[in-house]
C-alpha cells in the first residue's frame, strides 16, 4: 500500500504541471474539432435559411397573384350582380307603369 503523501517536491509539482498541460492540450484539440463541427452546422443552417426565405417569397409571390386574380373576379362578379339589380329595377317599374297605365290599380 502506498502511503499518502504529505508534501510535494518540486519534481512532483513538475510532473502534475506537465500532465496537466498535456491534458489540456488534449482538451483543445477536441475544442477545435467540436468547433469545426458547429461551423459545418452553422453553415448547413445558413443555407437553410436562405432556402427557407426564398421558399417563403416564392409563395408570398404567389399569393399576392391569387389575389390579384381573385380580386379581379369578385369585381366582374360585382358589375353582373348590379347589373341583374338595374335590370330587375327597370323591369319592375316597367310593370308597375303598365299597370297603372291600364287601369288594374285604381
Amino acid at each position: 500500500m502506498e502511503r499518502p503523501m504529505t508534501e510535494w517536491n518540486d519534481d512532483r509539482l513538475d510532473e502534475l504541471n506537465g500532465r496537466m498541460k498535456e491534458g489540456f492540450a488534449i482538451v483543445d484539440k477536441r475544442f477545435e474539432q467540436v468547433d469545426k463541427r458547429f461551423a459545418k452546422v452553422d453553415e448547413h443552417f445558413v443555407r437553410l435559411e436562405r432556402e427557407m426565405k426564398d421558399g417563403f417569397a416564392t409563395v408570398d409571390e404567389r399569393f399576392r397573384r391569387t389575389d390579384e386574380r381573385m380580386e379581379a373576379g369578385f369585381e366582374r362578379i360585382n358589375g353582373r350582380l348590379d347589373r341583374i339589380h338595374h335590370v330587375f329595377i327597370v323591369t319592375a317599374a316597367g310593370i308597375i307603369g303598365t299597370l297603372l297605365a291600364n287601369g288594374i290599380w285604381g
